[in-house]
């Protein structure tokens, strides 16, 4: 009943008024954000975080994930790993102290690799340097040097890959790289089988030319051929992604046959990403196996609406999904950020548990877009940061991941409000309840949407701590805009009895009353000292004037009615006093 009265109430017009409200102080608050907007563009990302007296408590995180911290790589871990003894491992330091930068992880990958190629421990001794680089890196430049004819790639001579594929032809051959009788222009030009290049000119048969620009120069005509570039297209490769330079031509083929065949990129998609002739083809063959879903969406359609994520490898991806899952987020948020998989599963895993640091971000855990937070997180916690220093509250998670236009025209209108999104989301998550169910509830309160989410929530709880149940929070919504001082000032007050026979109450004991009752109760001791019209939701330090509003008593519930139609009215000892 008491829920068909509180409706009434809102209905009847006592929260139905001008929806365009703004802040008392508006057009100077409008100035200051403008005036700050211009400092923020110019070098705000060196604000410091508005901090209060007393310290918050830090959440705590739902996930017993933590963040391993690993030691830098030392001799005695590499002589127990590799092998040699721990002397030479230890000279190697000290001669390339950035060795110790590597993360171990990175380490085995590239000492397996070379593994691989018959490359010894004592080998790698030599050139220790060789295990700074990548297992992918090392794995393509000994293609590359094996495609242009060498015949022994030695540990040195991949070392200095970079120095050996600018050299001439003919120096090599002079000493001994590459064999005299073999034709590099065309044994490069046999590699590609896909499509037949037109035999190399007499220019590209000159062997005073490098290995680079030889290499670059038939790579431009196969992509002319295959993938009909222009000029502009090639311009822009070899400026934008000049590494792809340096990846080997069956690769650089196996890649293209995989994503037009497998995954349907047309040779237009391919020039428009061109960043994907540097993606390794078998790591995304593993992405397809391995991941074949994503909340049950085909990786093949995800990987072809954002290229980007098929540049991450494999294994990478899969730590990352694990990282989402065992914070609570499920698989279908992933879709709505998909940017979230191109970062390193080491920073997603970061910044999930910066989420739970800062009240504000936590709040949105349950929100289905909440890794925007996570892609977006140093520019929301800047535009946090910001907003927080102008005291401005209601800061929706749009806001804090959208455009720089957008957010500039949100800080230009000088409005502490949002459109209600995060907060109907948050409480239909908590309570169970269709998304337009709530909206429609709420939107009764002319003022609800200038409610920051973290004041919800933290209202919900405190609610919760008094043993009030969902439903009946719901059956009272409107009670969770309002400052939870005023309302455990009215519950206390409810409960000592003082005011019963002031509210002329049908009820021998207070302790006779519903929990629905005494939560409408509260509500309508709030609003008798604000005239019913909505202005309880402020606080002193958040005042705001809600104009041209129907000055209506709100209704008691029809339980408590025993002699108007709307609800016996408060004796003038409490009118006088509250109002």
């Amino acid at each position: 009943m008491f829920l068909i009265f509180i409706s009434l109430l809102f209905l009847k017009g006592l929260f139905y008024g001008n929806a365009e409200v703004m802040l008392r102080n508006g057009k100077h608050q409008t100035q200051l954000l403008a005036r700050s907007l211009g400092q923020l563009s110019r070098g705000a990302a060196t604000a410091k975080k508005a901090t209060s007296q007393k310290e918050k408590p830090k959440l705590k995180s739902p996930s017993s994930i933590e963040m391993p911290m690993e030691e830098s790589l030392n001799a005695s871990y590499l002589s127990k790993t590799l092998g040699s003894n721990y002397r030479a491992w230890a000279v190697a330091l000290e001669k390339h102290p950035e060795l110790k930068t590597v993360k171990r992880k990175d380490l085995l990958n590239s000492y397996d690799i070379l593994k691989s190629l018959q490359y010894s421990v004592d080998d790698i001794i030599t050139k220790p340097m060789i295990i700074y680089y990548g297992a992918t890196t090392l794995s393509n430049r000994h293609s590359v040097l094996l495609e242009c004819g060498f015949q022994n790639v030695t540990i040195q001579t991949l070392a200095k890959y970079v120095t050996v594929v600018n050299k001439p032809i003919d120096i090599l051959k002079a000493h001994g790289f590459i064999p005299f009788d073999v034709k590099v222009p065309e044994r490069l030009a046999g590699l590609f089988t896909d499509i037949r290049l037109p035999l190399p000119t007499l220019e590209l048969e000159s062997e005073s030319l490098t290995l680079k620009i030889l290499r670059q120069s038939l790579l431009n005509a196969y992509l002319r051929e295959r993938l009909q570039m222009d000029d502009g297209d090639l311009v822009k490769l070899w400026r934008v992604y000049s590494r792809v330079r340096h990846k080997s031509f069956r690769s650089v083929q196996d890649t293209i046959e995989l994503l037009t065949k497998e995954l349907k990129f047309s040779a237009e998609r391919l020039r428009k990403n061109s960043f994907l002739l540097h993606a390794d083809a078998d790591n995304v063959r593993r992405i397809i196996q391995e991941i074949p879903t994503i909340d049950s969406q085909d990786i093949r359609d995800i990987g072809y609406r954002r290229p980007k994520i098929l540049m991450s490898t494999c294994d990478s991806l899969k730590q990352t999904l694990q990282n989402v899952r065992s914070f609570g987020i499920n698989e279908g948020a992933v879709l709505r950020c998909l940017e979230v998989l191109t970062l390193g599963p080491d920073t997603v895993l970061e910044r999930l548990r910066d989420l739970q640091e800062i009240e504000e971000f936590q709040v949105l855990g349950t929100n289905p877009r909440v890794l925007r937070l996570v892609h977006y997180q140093n520019k929301a916690r800047l535009r946090l940061d910001y907003l927080t220093q102008l005291k401005v509250r209601c800061a929706s998670l749009h806001i804090l991941s959208c455009g720089s236009e957008a957010f500039a025209k949100f800080a230009r209108d000088g409005s502490d409000r949002t459109k209600g999104r995060d907060i109907v989301v948050y409480l239909g998550n908590v309570m169970s309840k269709e998304e337009h169910v709530l909206r429609n509830l709420l939107s009764r309160h002319p003022n609800w949407c200038h409610i920051p989410l973290l004041h919800v929530k933290q209202c919900l709880e405190y609610l919760k701590s008094k043993k009030f149940k969902l439903s009946e929070i719901f059956d009272n919504i409107h009670l969770l805009l309002y400052p939870i001082k005023r309302i455990e000032e009215k519950l206390l007050l409810l409960l000592s009895g003082q005011i019963q026979e002031e509210l002329q109450l049908p009820v021998s004991d207070v302790y006779d009353l519903s929990n629905n009752e005494i939560l409408t109760l509260i509500l309508y001791l709030i609003e008798s000292e604000f005239h019913f019209t909505g202005d309880g939701i402020w606080t002193e330090q958040h005042t705001h004037h809600v104009e041209n509003f129907n000055n209506l008593l709100p209704d008691f519930p029809e339980s408590l009615n025993k002699v108007y139609k709307y609800g016996v009215k408060p004796a003038e000892k409490l009118s006088t006093q509250h109002l």
